[in-house]
């Protein structure tokens, strides 16, 4: 049976389409800080 992996792992896997970070980062805020939580896009990608 397969590991699963953490949910921000997997998440980060894609670049984000909506602040356009690279996959690996988290996303970001237009004033370049950490977001509080993942754009709903980058979500997208997972499902």
């Amino acid at each position: 049976m397969p590991e699963l992996a953490e949910p921000a792992a997997i998440v980060e896997q894609f670049d984000c389409p909506a602040c356009e970070v690279p996959a690996g980062s988290t996303c970001r805020t237009r004033g370049g800080k950490v977001a509080p939580k993942y754009h709903t896009p980058r979500f997208m990608l997972v499902l």
